[in-house]
């Protein structure tokens, strides 16, 4: 590159800042950064109530996240990644049960001995799987019947692919459960096999205010409320539209869904906002006191609203937030799923109502504070392909780019897999303006 090249980067999440990062800190590039919130984080962003700084969703570093481990110590944060020994648990007919350790598995109660030894055989022999290609073609119910059994899918998977894609799981490939069992794996690690997790002193948003800091010394622009509402193609350039004018730039990276990029002459927002994608609605309790010893409560009982109980302060002291205690409720949406478009109180009373049934003696003394948090465009629903082909960063518009979960590979979402897909994008904008 003889001289620095024009790039935007369009989205102010994790993907997004950490591309301008890479990007800015080539020397060869000249980089803007554009957000349509009032502060950086996207997903990751963060929320304040009272005394309390929270992550609005809930979020965790596993050791295997090597990625996010080298992001946060090119921030300057590796001596505030803390680590903690965990456990998680299952909820079924009013009961909860361990399952954190080889004891707890021997004892679960939620299937039979034959199945529990199902269960395990099959874990250990998808954990290996390490070239998952004829997975993407596989529906993940063959194949869990398959490796499993088709009474440990109906009693044990099912459920739980039921809260994580709703009607759409029966869509769903062999390489997403695989994934997510590959995941779960890498919670586990050392010779005592115990689950282990990390986190941010301060949380993300510590880590996006030392992003912030190392964009601007890095020479980035950082221009927030300001939505990219469209694109037109000047002349080898691309032109972008916002409420305060129009730009022109050598290359454009969307650091977005796919569903909030513009296509070339049309505004932002002409398709269906979240179409193809799951959502979330997610509530946040904070607490006087614990719910349970287990950083994660996965549901067996099909009939609750939403996906799991994430117990935060299982992992991050609570002694953080004055001795309140962090839950969260989530439920992945589809885009035909009413909870979309349900009033916030609604959802919250059907939504503490259901934590009710798992703790019955909560009360709402115990509830310092609630609020629901929403996203339309989250992931990409998985479905089944013919063939795996190439990952898609550059888009048929010339010098645009994306980098979002769209393009997962035999990943689930989290934010060391999105870190991955920002790190080659950002490398093959590089690489193209070089050529």
């Amino acid at each position: 590159m003889g001289s620095r090249e024009s790039v935007a980067v369009v989205g102010g999440g994790i993907a997004g800042v950490s591309a301008a990062l890479e990007l800015a800190r080539s020397g060869r590039a000249r980089v803007v950064l554009f957000e349509r919130a009032d502060g950086l984080g996207g997903l990751c962003a963060s929320y304040r109530w009272d005394a309390v700084t929270c992550d609005r969703y809930y979020h965790v570093v596993l050791p295997t996240d090597a990625a996010t481990i080298a992001f946060l110590e090119g921030l300057g944060l590796g001596p505030k990644l803390r680590w903690a020994e965990t456990g998680s648990g299952f909820f079924k007919d009013g009961r909860i049960a361990p399952f954190s350790s080889a004891w707890d598995f021997a004892k679960f109660p939620f299937l039979s001995p034959w199945r529990k030894l199902r269960l395990g055989v099959g874990i250990l022999r998808a954990s290996r799987i390490t070239a998952p290609d004829e997975l993407d073609r596989l529906p993940a119910f063959a194949w869990l019947d398959r490796m499993f059994g088709a009474g440990v899918t109906e009693a044990f998977w099912d459920p739980l692919l039921r809260s994580k894609l709703g009607d759409a799981r029966r869509a769903a490939p062999a390489s997403f459960i695989q994934a997510t069992i590959r995941r779960l794996g890498g919670a586990r690690r050392g010779a005592n096999k115990k689950e282990r997790m990390g986190y941010v002193e301060g949380g993300f948003a510590a880590v996006f205010e030392a992003a912030r800091e190392k964009l601007v010394r890095s020479g980035a622009e950082i221009r927030l409320g300001t939505p990219v509402l469209g694109t037109r193609d000047r002349a080898g350039r691309v032109e972008l539209e916002t409420p305060a004018g129009t730009s022109e730039f050598d290359r454009v990276l969307f650091a977005v869904p796919d569903p909030e990029i513009p296509r070339p002459g049309e505004r932002q927002g002409a398709g269906e906002a979240g179409n193809g994608y799951l959502g979330i609605v997610c509530a946040l309790l904070i607490l006087k006191r614990a719910l349970t010893p287990y950083y994660v409560l996965n549901l067996l009982d099909t009939s609750l609203p939403f996906t799991g109980v994430i117990e935060s302060t299982n992992i991050i002291p609570a002694d953080t937030f004055g001795g309140a205690h962090l839950i969260y409720l989530p439920k992945y949406v589809t885009p035909d799923d009413p909870l979309r478009t349900a009033r916030d109180e609604s959802v919250l009373l059907d939504f503490v109502s259901g934590l009710r049934r798992i703790v019955p003696d909560l009360s709402d003394g115990d509830i310092l504070h609630a609020r629901i948090f929403r996203n339309d465009a989250v992931f990409a629903l998985p479905r089944t392909t013919a063939g795996r082909g190439p990952a898609s960063i550059r888009t048929s518009q010339p010098g645009v780019y994306r980098a979002n979960p769209a393009l997962l590979r035999d990943e689930t979402l989290n934010n060391n897999a999105i870190l991955k897909i920002a790190g080659d994008a950002a490398r093959l904008i590089l690489a193209d303006a070089r050529g």
